[in-house]
């Protein structure tokens, strides 16, 4: 069965709870916030959500380590993304890399930023054209920020 990607329109809530607990519970109150200006795109398969993402366009609270970049960032039109997510059951079947491939072709014209907490994702977002561009450290927690090239 063929997979499609597209811009999802109806209930958020059919994504958000794919997700892991503790991020459905920090979107749940960002989101209330930044959905009118956010998009949420999403891989399906027979209408059945297995991939997910979303593009944020304006300042959110988990933003705030990278407070001054995410301001430079958004005024250049480079777009925020966030709890980009796979079902378990579907990883590795690239379907993080279609995401991010298909998300550029929506929007040619503009860059992409995101944060990581875990180190082992620094790979991945390499893999997809994305480089570092800043570190930070909040108490014993490193996170990282990439940019698409």
């Amino acid at each position: 069965m063929a997979v499609k990607f597209l811009k999802h329109t109806g209930n958020p809530k059919l994504f958000f709870e794919m997700l892991p607990e503790d991020w459905q519970e920090a979107l749940g109150l960002v989101w209330l916030e930044v959905s009118a200006t956010s998009e949420l795109f999403v891989i399906q398969e027979a209408n059945k959500i297995i991939a997910g993402g979303i593009i944020f366009k304006e300042m959110t609270a988990d933003m705030q380590l990278f407070k001054e970049e995410a301001r430079q960032l958004l005024a250049s039109e480079s777009y925020y993304i966030g709890y980009l997510w796979v079902l378990k059951t579907r990883r590795g079947e690239d379907l993080g890399s279609l995401w991010l491939r298909s998300l550029k072709q929506y929007y040619p014209h503009n860059s992409f930023w995101l944060t990581i907490e875990e180190e082992g994702l620094k790979l991945f977002y390499k893999k997809n054209d994305f480089s570092l561009f800043s570190e930070k450290v909040s108490g014993n927690e490193k996170e990282w920020l990439f940019k698409s090239i």
